[in-house]
């Protein structure tokens, strides 16, 4: 939840006034505003409808219905999962970190595995996207593909990773690794990629995500939430070790 709310307030720059007295109300009151319609909220910081809709669409949303269904699926996700790290024993954590290493092993379907792995032996050319604490784990993807043998690219800058995607075509392959698959420059990638018409993978650590509807193949990795105070410190080992898979399987065809 709270990496989501940090993207959301990213974009205030961007917002007018009223716009940001509207996000701040969503930062401040997520669990209040997934009970909420759009009629409410307007009462409550007295403001009018579309100018919440203009908000949420400033936001990279269609709508208030469309905000509202993914934060309520943070709402829901952290009740059942939130692992405040700084007090945990270290054993805890060892048992946190065998659980997502099982559980994502046990989700691997070797057919999807194969099939992503002739997606990367079909293509000209394949493109990783990540950014935030994602990038890493594409870079590392794409070194290991560079030594395979494939031309390859992960990228850290934004407006270049834009132009990446308007430029490949449907004979090329796009990777995209996202924690939460509700990233909104992923979100904003893949449908430039799925206009078009570029094969697409994600790699995500939740179901049910966005990402997943845009994309042709895609693979859950299993992560708990976890945080030392602010910090994020969810894993991404999980992420890593699907497209380890992924590389291997190619490299043995």
């Amino acid at each position: 939840m709270k990496t989501f709310l940090k993207r959301l307030s990213q974009r205030r720059d961007q917002l007018s006034q009223l716009e940001k007295q509207v996000l701040d109300y969503i930062l401040i009151n997520p669990n209040l505003v997934v009970q909420s319609n759009v009629n409410d909220l307007a009462k409550e910081l007295f403001v009018s409808t579309a100018t919440i809709s203009r908000t949420c669409k400033q936001l990279g949303y269609e709508g208030f219905q469309d905000l509202k269904y993914t934060l309520s699926k943070y709402v829901d996700y952290d009740k059942d999962d939130e692992n405040i790290i700084s007090s945990n024993t270290i054993l805890t954590q060892i048992d946190r970190v065998k659980k997502e290493m099982e559980q994502t092993l046990q989700n691997l379907n070797e057919e999807k595995i194969q099939k992503a792995a002739a997606y990367i032996k079909e293509s000209n050319y394949v493109e990783f996207f990540g950014v935030g604490a994602s990038l890493p784990t594409c870079v590392e993807a794409a070194r290991k593909l560079t030594f395979s043998g494939r031309i390859c690219s992960a990228r850290e800058d934004w407006d270049e990773l834009r132009c990446v995607a308007n430029s490949l075509s449907e004979n090329d392959l796009a990777i995209l690794v996202s924690y939460s698959g509700e990233t909104l420059h992923i979100l904003e990638f893949a449908n430039i990629l799925k206009e078009k018409n570029v094969k697409t993978i994600a790699v995500v650590g939740r179901r049910n995500s966005r990402l997943e509807q845009e994309v042709d193949l895609t693979f859950h990795a299993h992560i708990t939430n976890g945080y030392y105070g602010e910090l994020d410190m969810s894993s991404r080992f999980p992420l890593s070790i699907i497209l380890d898979f992924i590389i291997l399987t190619y490299m043995n065809h």
